[in-house]
């Protein structure tokens, strides 16, 4: 089984798209439907093309080559020329090549030349993901030459990139090396951070893959620490992966573990699902090293569930390697060789001398089990061969070591020295003490760089942090001594203050006191004259009895039922100060409300008749319904909110009372059609003298006091009271009190 060492591919950008949202791409046609000139059409067409996901991105690009031959710009002509033929390339190769070429050639005979050297970049990516190599070389190779000429350092770097990553991936590393080192250069020269960060993780996996692993870790360390200054989050987890890879070579898991773990986690918090399938694959290796089959082929399955054809099209062959030498193990071998097959076919398409290197390991160690020895050895010598020749030193190892175990299994005794002895050598140059220590050594230094960054980021952090304490302590004197001035003066101001409010205070209390003595004088002085009245009712009575006159017998009945009410009323409400301080002398009883409603509703008959409007009685008189009420009061709210009702609704209206139950409670509604109250003036509705801005249609007096002595006699009786009103809708109370 083999690692997947990652690195960036320039190409995922033209292929893998750039998750575009519905809303740029209907922004970019609304563009093109409001643009004047064809040159500004034909570029928003060209980034349609590059938006687009899906099949539609070749009509954009045809749409931009086809607008650009009625115009003679060559800008636009050649780059609507390339990037139609990138996108046609997939569908015909040849023709997109061509439209290619065309679009670098009509660049360069406009003196275009940094964008001719970007054209036949792009040429050489097509041709490299058709399989056609030498053609991707041929392209690359001409826009180096180009952009060296001219000193266009991205497109030299980009060029040089792609062509170390496919001698790399063909087992050329001496040539992929000296590329490498090219765009390194080239990306240095042209002060493009990031991408210095990508050629020295190339560069890391180069040495990697030689053994040189002190020199591998170097670029590694100075890799990642470009990639977290340049927040390039995606090279981060590559490198990590990397450098899980080199510590697991040189058999440190725990370290390992730990790059793999944190790669793992970015790239999952990150959705980047091609680092998330390629840390699933090589931690699959370390499972099958420590025994664990069954979540080794759990992490090598979920790792060929994430499909990266279009990103990285040669992937699926290490997950499908990792499976076959899995069910090796188990020695599940059919199986085996059928996954094993269809990696090497993979591996054979993309020449990826890694996993045919690997792959070709496996299938001798299938036949071997099988018994199949011709085809063992020629499996093993296939392996031996490929990762010699790609200077692939730790695949060479693998091999070695299952030659010897192979030719020891079945008694090859001369063979298996031979090859336990180049394992041996291999294994001893590898992991030669200078080596490693100087790889430990590099790590050790790095670790100690960030601790010293670290504690100097702390000391500036700790000093920044003392200075701002220091300027605060200053700011925070001087505001005391402000406030100590301010108190001083308030202190004088209050003082002052404090007497001349007590003086007028003392005022108060007396005009208060004098008030109650007068509305004590004023209850008295009326409360006898009412006795009075209610005394002389038996005689009317008498007197109306005999001259049989029923509605004058109802009259008179009114009369001294309204002349008990209000001598009850004078003996609650005219003492002010009782209804000031809520000391209402309450007699709460089980109260049938049905009976004390009906009888408060009709008691307005006349009242309301005079004005012609009719009170709608919406009460069940058979439904007898119960709360813990004082009954006077309760008939003194009703009155108000019905008194209230006549007196702002207008001739020839209704007003509605109702009786409902719900839950726990009993509701009486007053509903009428007034003119309604505003929200603003509601907030106020409850407090004493409120005056509203609708007036009593027939000029009826209004204190302002009714609401607010009803509210408190409400909430005494430990009721609730509510309004709800709208400008012009009427207005309707609702007053709500516990079952008894």
């Amino acid at each position: 089984m083999i690692h997947y060492r990652h690195l960036a591919v320039f190409l995922c950008f033209i292929f893998s798209g750039l998750s575009a949202q519905q809303t740029v791409i209907d922004s970019l046609k609304a563009e093109i439907e409001a643009a004047e000139y064809d040159t500004t059409k034909i570029s928003l067409w060209i980034d349609l093309a590059y938006e687009i996901q899906d099949s539609t991105s070749l009509d954009a690009a045809r749409k931009a080559y086809q607008l650009s031959k009625s115009i003679s710009y060559p800008k636009y002509i050649a780059r609507s020329e390339a990037v139609y033929g990138l996108f046609l390339a997939e569908h015909d190769l040849d023709s997109g090549i061509t439209l290619i070429n065309r679009g670098a050639n009509r660049y360069l005979e406009n003196d275009f030349t940094e964008r001719a050297a970007n054209a036949l970049y792009i040429k050489g990516i097509v041709n490299e993901v058709y399989g056609t190599t030498d053609s991707a070389t041929s392209a690359y190779e001409q826009s180096i030459a180009l952009a060296e000429e001219y000193e266009h350092f991205l497109e030299l770097g980009n060029s040089a990139y792609s062509l170390a990553n496919m001698y790399n991936i063909r087992g050329q590393n001496v040539k992929a090396l000296e590329w490498a080192h090219k765009a390194k250069n080239a990306y240095e020269s042209g002060s493009h951070q990031k991408k210095i960060g990508q050629s020295l993780n190339l560069i890391g996996i180069i040495y990697d893959q030689s053994g040189l692993y002190s020199e591998a870790l170097d670029s590694y360390l100075k890799a990642r620490e470009i990639a977290i200054q340049t927040d390039d989050i995606d090279n981060e987890i590559l490198i990590s992966n990397n450098m899980g890879v080199i510590y697991d070579e040189m058999n440190n898991t725990q370290k390992s573990m730990e790059y793999y773990g944190d790669a793992l986690e970015k790239a999952r918090i990150n959705n980047m699902d091609e680092n998330e399938a390629t840390l699933l694959n090589n931690l699959s290796y370390i499972h099958l090293k420590n025994g664990d089959t069954a979540r080794a082929i759990d992490f090598l399955k979920r790792s060929l569930q994430i499909d990266l054809t279009d990103t990285y099209p040669c992937f699926e062959s290490y997950p499908l390697e990792g499976l076959g030498a899995v069910y090796i193990a188990l020695d599940k071998l059919d199986t085996a060789e059928v996954v094993l097959n269809q990696a090497l076919s993979t591996g054979e398409m993309c020449e990826d001398a890694a996993i045919l290197t690997a792959v070709h390991k496996d299938l001798g160690m299938l036949h071997s089990a099988k018994g199949n020895l011709p085809r063992a050895e020629e499996a093993f010598a296939k392996s031996l061969t490929i990762s010699k020749a790609s200077n692939m030193k730790n695949e060479t190892k693998g091999t070695l070591y299952e030659l010897y175990k192979f030719h020891k299994r079945y008694n090859n005794t001369s063979e298996a020295m031979r090859y336990l002895e180049a394992y041996q050598s291999l294994v001893d140059s590898l992991y030669e003490a200078k080596n490693v220590e100087k790889a430990t050594q590099l790590a050790s230094e790095y670790e100690f760089r960030k601790q010293v960054a670290k504690m100097e980021q702390e000391r500036m952090e700790s000093e920044k942090k003392f200075a701002d304490e220091i300027q605060a302590k200053t700011y925070q004197n001087r505001l005391i001594m402000l406030a100590l001035l301010l108190f001083f003066l308030l202190a004088a101001t209050l003082g002052r203050s404090y007497y001349i409010i007590q003086k007028r205070n003392k005022k108060l209390r007396w005009l208060n006191d004098e008030k109650n003595k007068l509305m004590g004088i004023v209850a008295h002085d009326l409360r006898n004259p009412l006795n009075m009245i209610i005394g002389l009712m038996p005689l009317f009575q008498d007197v109306v009895a005999k001259s049989k006159d029923k509605n004058l017998e109802k009259y008179v009945e009114l009369l001294e039922t309204s002349s008990e009410r209000m001598r009850d009323m004078i003996d609650r409400v005219l003492d002010i100060s009782a209804i000031e301080n809520m000391k209402v002398n309450l007699k709460l009883e089980k109260t049938n409300l049905t009976d004390l409603t009906y009888s408060s509703i009709h008691n307005f008959d006349v009242i309301a008749s005079q004005k012609q409007i009719a009170i709608i009685d919406n009460i069940d008189k058979s439904d007898e319904r119960f709360a813990n009420v004082d009954p006077n009061y309760l008939v003194q709210v009703i009155d108000n909110l019905l008194s209230n009702a006549i007196k702002f609704s207008d001739r020839g209206k209704q007003i509605e009372v109702s009786l409902l139950s719900e839950n726990n409670h009993h509701e009486i509604v007053v509903k009428d059609q007034g003119p309604g109250i505003s929200e603003d003036e509601q907030k106020n509705l409850f407090k004493a003298y409120t005056t509203l801005s609708s007036k009593p249609t027939e000029q009826e007096r209004s204190t302002g006091l009714g609401l607010s002595i009803a509210y408190k006699f409400v909430k005494a009786m430990g009721g609730e009271i509510k309004c709800q009103s709208k400008p012009g809708e009427g207005t309707t109370f609702n007053l709500k009190f516990e079952k008894a």
